[in-house]
């Protein structure tokens, strides 16, 4: 049984290795990653118009962040790619799908690893946010 309440938005978004940002110090020069962060902010952005929600979500969620990499790892560690994920995040708030994503807003941030794209060099994130179920926590 999920521990999640019910969703109200699902975004995939789909980042070529090229933007990929890690939390385990494989990240590239600093001016690269500037140019990264915009271009993620970006794709956020874009997905998050697209799903076209009358109003920012302006409640707490819970935020699931389902990382698919391009093929079966045994290694996968979804929590490393947090800061491709942050500027992804950013891009639904300026796109209006989020209020803010500070901790008041989302206090409970899960990661899991999802089922390979099967695209060479290309990793899907799926972003939900969910209305946080008190019945539901452990």
């Amino acid at each position: 049984m999920s521990r999640l309440g019910e969703e109200l938005f699902r975004v995939a978004i789909d980042v070529p290795k090229s933007l990929l940002l890690k939390s385990n110090g494989a990240q590239g020069h600093v001016y690269a990653n500037a140019a990264r962060s915009r271009e993620l902010k970006k794709l956020g952005y874009v997905k998050g118009r697209i799903l076209r929600l009358p109003n920012p979500i302006s409640e707490p969620i819970d935020m699931l962040t389902v990382i698919r990499y391009p093929k079966r790892t045994a290694r996968a560690d979804a929590p490393n790619l947090y800061p491709t994920v942050k500027h992804l995040e950013d891009g639904l708030v300026a796109a209006g799908v989020l209020e803010d994503d500070s901790y008041q807003y989302v206090p409970h941030h899960i990661f899991e690893v999802g089922e390979p794209t099967g695209r060479k060099e290309t990793w899907q994130v799926v972003i939900s946010g969910h209305r946080i179920d008190e019945g539901k926590r452990p």
